[in-house]
């Protein structure tokens, strides 16, 4: 509890008569001690300052005498008020008042600053007194708002806001003011700062105001403090409202100010708005720093705005910001989560050709990025070129790479390789043994696996679960059951209780390794530990297992038990449903996880969509669509083709037109499969014709050759394919100087034709009985080595009879 030093000071006089008292009466103790003469004894200036704390042990007044002889020396004063401690001599209440008094008066801060934090620190029954005792023996005789109280008063919002004692920080500071001190602006911005570093956020912009109201004189530091503050709580019109106050208030706007808010911007996806900002800035002839662009480029990385981040890092070279590490890391980290590895190496390489350092950070970005690709083999090359470099590389760096080398069956190269981290003081931890024991068990070799177990714990590093669970699984995945039950017996040997993890990595494997019937006896012999993730591991064994109609069954039968079932298992058998044609019952899993507001994701709804088409049920395929629509889920790309396909298939070009019109008008941008498939479709009868054949023809001839216009003018480039089906239609319809044109347009365009473009004209040509056309074509495409089927020789045959 706060004492108020100003109640103390009506005291003055009857307190420091008791002090000098006391201080006499001790003194003619020293003074009767033959021992002990003046403060010569105290300090032997013959020996470079040593003192004699036997003296000092038996007659602690001697300290304060001694100490206020040094007066004119402070820093040996201090020392060997230092020395005095570290030899168990302890100071009373009137001691350290005395001490603090005079460091006050020295302007000591940091010194008060740190004796306060210990003292703090300190038990108070041990010490004989408490901090609040001393704060009242240091007021007295001091007039109220003295300087030594200021800065006690300062010093002990500081002490108690870096020992995170907020509430006692806060108690002092506003006592203070009651107590006639005007709180110092830098103890209060740095109990505000400390405040935000431990996420006190509103707390801070609290007290921030209460202090505005009670007078204080905010900095331009102080506003850039509650800024931060505001921002981190995403409070940002707070923040603005701020910045408006201090041009109110005739404050100049500092770089941090400014800068905090930019980052405040970024930090809440407003990133746009903070680089407009920091370009009104830029026009304004306010200065900004690295650090504002560097703000900005990792807020745009953060919002996988990638092409903005690429400007922005464009923009500040033009205004003589050369990018550094942080800005090349952020888009290197943000082309790598946005799966484009291609980006991220070109600003690798551009970071290797500038001299730009290259860290482990960004190293392990890429290199996780090459092995969340497959490119196992790339990634160990990078990591060799790196390690070249002479770049430190962590251990994660090089977990990476042993992580590629077993995904490689490469697991002896990857012991070399941990070898190699203990030559370069890299010890390798518990994550690097269970990355090798994973790439064993991946090869097979369970025994090295095993043995890797044993070596680990005669390095003194103990397995924990994530280890326990690779061997787990590793061992059921090669078939033994015995041995992966046996890691159970292990892991309660490590005081650990194996989970349900553990347990279903045992009985995945086992599917997978096709012992179905062992997964089944495992599970069964889980008794009272059975839980329903184990069946829903089942449920993924059987799928694993080409048993999709058992997984059903199980998934069936727990279903009308309680929902349990994740979306990731959901997904997985209704997939294998799928696949296997078990159209109904992947439809019964949808319905089951509709049930239970377990959203099916797009990609099921058009897998499902997918699957009745094959089966050419258009009307259950059509109510799905519907469906998916009415949900707010807009179909993609391969759903709309796949629909349009199947009505082109039963000649229903109509609606197929339709859902072709309706793809466009939500967005979604035709590409050259879908065209295809279009043209094709008119190639054939169509029922939204009628008339003689002739204008069906002309028809289905007109509506081919716009949507191939349409195709044209959109920038979409026909392949052969698409070359090719246009192309039969004009044989077809007769119109062979077309389909001439075309012919030649697709060898123009570089693309080589196969057989099927040479057979539809040199039908068409014998049809209309141009022989030498269709000779020259047959010539030609020998000449290409392309080998045409029997019938299209045949008709040649025949026309060239028959023109004879």
């Amino acid at each position: 509890m706060w004492v108020c030093p100003t109640s103390l000071v009506s005291h003055g006089r009857c307190f420091r008569r008791a002090l000098y008292q006391r201080l006499f009466s001790v003194c003619c103790d020293v003074w009767m001690n033959p021992n002990v003469s003046d403060s010569e004894q105290w300090v032997d200036t013959q020996k470079g300052g040593n003192f004699n704390y036997n003296a000092l042990e038996l007659h602690k007044v001697g300290v304060l005498r001694t100490f206020y002889s040094l007066s004119d020396d402070p820093s040996t004063a201090l020392s060997f008020l230092s020395q005095v401690k570290e030899h168990g001599v302890s100071l009373d209440l009137y001691t350290y008042a005395a001490v603090v008094r005079s460091i006050c008066c020295w302007g000591f801060q940091r010194k008060l600053d740190s004796i306060l934090v210990e003292l703090i620190k300190e038990d108070d029954e041990e010490r004989g007194f408490s901090v609040m005792d001393l704060v009242g023996a240091v007021a007295e005789g001091e007039e109220e708002g003295s300087m030594v109280l200021t800065l006690l008063s300062n010093g002990l919002v500081k002490a108690y806001a870096s020992l995170r004692m907020f509430d006692e920080a806060i108690d002092t500071l506003f006592q203070a003011n009651r107590g006639g001190f005007v709180p110092n602006i830098l103890s209060c911005n740095f109990l505000l700062n400390r405040l935000i570093t431990h996420g006190k956020n509103s707390t801070a912009v609290s007290i921030f105001r209460q202090l505005k109201r009670i007078g204080l004189n905010a900095n331009d530091y102080t506003y850039g403090i509650v800024i931060k503050a505001s921002c981190k709580e995403g409070n940002l019109e707070e923040a603005s409202d701020l910045l408006h106050e201090m041009a109110e208030a005739g404050m100049t706007t500092n770089v941090f100010a400014y800068t905090t808010y930019i980052e405040g911007l970024c930090m809440n996806q407003r990133t746009t708005l903070a680089y407009q900002l920091l370009v009104w800035l830029r026009n304004a002839k306010i200065q900004v720093d690295i650090f504002a662009y560097d703000m900005v480029v990792k807020g745009f990385c953060n919002e996988m705005n990638m092409e903005a981040a690429e400007y922005v890092m464009l923009d500040m070279e033009q205004h003589g910001f050369e990018p550094v590490e942080h800005v090349y890391s952020n888009v290197i980290s943000g082309h790598c989560k946005n799966g484009n590895l291609v980006k991220a190496l070109e600003f690798y390489n551009k970071m290797k050709e500038r001299g730009v350092k290259i860290n482990c950070v960004t190293a392990s970005t890429i290199l996780q990025s090459f092995c969340l690709t497959g490119m196992y083999a790339e990634a160990f090359d990078m990591f060799i070129e790196v390690r070249d470099m002479g770049i430190f590389l962590d251990r994660v760096c090089y977990n990476v790479a042993l992580d590629a080398l077993c995904k490689l069956g490469k697991v002896e190269d990857s012991v070399v390789l941990l070898e190699e981290m203990t030559r370069r003081h890299l010890v390798p931890d518990v994550i690097n043994y269970t990355t090798l024991i994973g790439g064993y068990c991946l090869q097979g070799k369970v025994v090295d696996a095993l043995n890797l177990i044993d070596e680990m714990k005669e390095k003194g590093l103990k397995p924990d679960m994530v280890t326990y669970c690779v061997l787990a699984r590793g061992l059921a995945r090669n078939g033994h059951k015995k041995e992966a039950c046996d890691v159970l017996d292990e892991v309660r040997a490590q005081g650990l209780e194996p989970n349900a993890v553990i347990h279903n990595v045992i009985i995945e494997g086992l599917c997978i390794a096709g012992k179905v019937a062992d997964a089944e006896e495992f599970l069964r012999s889980l008794r009272d530990k059975k839980c329903l993730e184990n069946y829903a591991s089942m449920v993924k064994g059987y799928c694993e297992a080409g048993l999709p109609e058992e997984a059903f069954e199980l998934f069936s039968k727990q279903s009308k038990k309680v929902n349990f079932w994740s979306k990731n298992v959901c997904f997985k058998l209704f997939t294998s449903l799928c696949n296997d044609g078990h159209i109904d019952k992947a439809k019964a899993v949808m319905e089951t996880m509709l049930a239970f507001k377990i959203e099916p994701s797009k990609s099921m709804f058009g897998a499902l969509i997918g699957a009745f088409c094959r089966v050419n049920e258009l009307r259950k395929a059509q109510l799905l669509f519907d469906d998916m629509v009415t949900r707010g889920m807009i179909p993609d790309l391969f759903t709309y083709t796949i629909m349009i396909n199947a009505y082109c298939r039963e000649n229903r070009l109509q609606k197929a037109n339709l859902l072709f019109d309706d793809m466009k008008q939500r967005g979604i941008k035709p590409d050259v499969i879908v065209y295809t498939v279009l043209l094709n479709g008119h190639k054939m009868g169509s029922r939204c014709c009628s008339g003689t054949d002739a204008e069906q023809d002309e028809v289905l001839r007109t509506n081919a050759l716009t949507l191939w216009a349409e195709m044209n003018a959109s920038d979409v480039k026909p392949d052969v394919i698409c070359y090719t089906v246009l192309i039969d239609k004009q044989c077809k319809t007769e119109n062979l100087e077309d389909a001439a044109k075309l012919f030649d347009q697709m060898i123009d365009e570089g693309l080589e034709p196969d057989f099927v473009p040479y057979a539809a004209l040199i039908s068409g040509y014998c049809r209309k009985g141009h022989i030498d056309k269709a000779i020259t074509l047959v010539s030609e495409a020998s000449h290409k080595n392309i080998r045409l089927d029997r019938r299209s020789l045949a008709v040649v045959k025949r026309g060239i009879l028959k023109s004879r």
